[in-house]
């Protein structure tokens, strides 16, 4: 269940992700051409902007999801398998206490940020500070669904 769970939230967020960055390139994109041609659209670079935070923080959960952030494991790889998972576990652990961290850090920046307009726009600029909080719980799930299967497969070789 827990594992149908992370597909369901995995597709949804290579969606968003790819519809967010087709947003943003044509936002970008006719604002430029329509600023060369005399008609600027007012706020677009600071949608884009918006939207580009949002982007980050979605993207950040999918790489962290796949394993693809940037990392040197020249030293973990030459220790031994059991030890190597406790290294990760510890690893996990500081992980999510500095995600956690950020998540809690991130309410406070919306909620600080309720009052405060987006730009020129009539918008709350708590939109995009919200980002903050959610990609950070997202990424907790991720990390403590990684440090569960982490536990379950212990004691396996692999």
């Amino acid at each position: 269940m827990v594992q149908r769970l992370g597909e369901i939230v995995d597709k949804v967020e290579v969606v968003l992700s790819r519809l967010l960055l087709v947003l943003i390139v044509l936002l970008v994109f006719f604002s430029s051409l329509l600023r060369y041609l005399g008609y600027p659209i007012n706020g677009a670079d600071t949608v884009a902007a918006a939207l580009f935070v949002w982007l980050i923080y979605i993207g950040s959960d999918l790489v962290l999801r796949q394993d693809r952030h940037l990392g040197v494991d020249y030293l973990t790889q030459r220790l031994p398998i059991r030890l190597r998972k406790i290294v990760m576990l510890i690893v996990h652990f500081i992980v999510l206490a500095f995600l956690a961290a950020i998540t809690h850090v991130g309410v406070v920046l919306t909620i600080a940020n309720n009052g405060r307009i987006l730009g020129d726009l009539p918008v709350s600029y708590a939109y995009v500070a919200m980002a903050v909080p959610v990609g950070a719980a997202l990424m907790c799930l991720t990390t403590v669904t990684k440090i569960v299967t982490l536990i379950c497969n212990f004691g396996r070789v692999d």
